[in-house]
């Protein structure tokens, strides 16, 4: 409910010109609550309910399966989420994480982390030492997500966003061919 409101409201006003005040008078609660979910008002932004269960959408892959299809099929399973349940709320993420400076820094450094994360769940399944070609292929595939977002935003979400997703992902792999 909060992150809708602040959505509606940044949607309505601008980004910059929101604050957590008025997102909290909104949501119906007080400031110090807002806080309490989210830190800042980047936060609002960036959270997402598929964050805290990506690890278990990747354990419940095969441990044999090729790196970069494990990926593939975790990023399709939690966006794809994200999209069925509401694609306006996330064509409106997406537009503030595009446009806001302080948020497309954020959506950087949470790819990061992300793939800090990905290497991390990934190197059991993985020989030692393979650190490296999990990062290159994580971030290559971040990479096809990321234009894959920006097609889908800058046609204002007329398109299908997974089918974009799938040529983005069959695109990569065409081209390493």
């Amino acid at each position: 409910m909060i992150q809708t409101e602040a959505l509606r409201l940044f949607a309505e006003k601008g980004y910059e010109r929101t604050t957590i005040d008025e997102i909290a008078d909104a949501a119906a609660i007080s400031a110090r609550t807002f806080f309490r979910y989210f830190p800042t008002k980047e936060d609002v932004v960036m959270w997402d309910e598929y964050d805290p269960i990506a690890p278990d959408l990747l354990a419940s892959r095969p441990a044999d399966e090729p790196v970069a299809q494990t990926f593939r099929a975790v990023m399709r399973e939690a966006l794809g989420g994200l999209y069925r349940r509401d694609p306006e709320l996330l064509l409106t993420r997406v537009r503030l994480m595009a446009t806001v400076p302080e948020l497309r820094a954020r959506f950087m450094e949470a790819q990061a982390e992300g793939i800090d994360l990905f290497a991390s769940l990934m190197a059991p399944r993985r020989p030692a030492g393979d650190d490296f070609q999990l990062r290159v292929v994580g971030l290559a595939l971040i990479a096809a997500v990321t234009v894959a977002l920006d097609a889908w935003r800058r046609d204002e979400g007329k398109s299908d966003l997974l089918e974009l997703l799938d040529r983005a992902f069959d695109a990569l792999a065409d081209g390493l061919r």
